[in-house]
């Protein structure tokens, strides 16, 4: 199972920063998709910074939960934008990112307290 999650992680991070990135160069076709919902190419740029910066929190081990939280929100919009515009099998697709990004919040295993304490002990020796 820790190599199933290691693959997600790896998985969820680069198609965290990838998709932010796509947005951030402005790339035609994401241009488009996110103007036929009615969101300006700065708000697409902007949600792109969004994106960027769940998936860079994906990285250390300290924030990953918290980038893995953050991307849940990020990829159901986008994935909303895609049926929005019709594109029905990639939008059932894309349901798997937000779930990929919940299976990770949920089943990582929490990072190591800095104070050297054991998680769920406190006032206890």
């Amino acid at each position: 199972m820790k190599i199933l999650l290691w693959i997600n992680r790896v998985a969820l991070t680069l198609l965290s920063i990838s998709t932010g990135v796509v947005k951030l160069a402005q790339m035609e076709e994401e241009m488009v998709i996110f103007r036929a919902v009615g969101f300006s190419d700065a708000m697409t740029i902007a949600f792109g910074v969004v994106q960027l910066v769940g998936g860079l929190l994906l990285l250390p081990n300290r924030t990953t939960r918290i980038g893995a939280w953050w991307m849940v929100p990020t990829f159901l919009f986008a994935t909303g934008v895609v049926f929005a515009n019709g594109m029905i099998p990639f939008g059932v697709s894309s349901l798997l990112f937000p779930a990929m990004a919940a299976l990770h919040a949920l089943r990582w295993p929490r990072a190591a307290d800095p104070s050297g304490a054991a998680q769920g002990t406190a006032g206890t020796r």
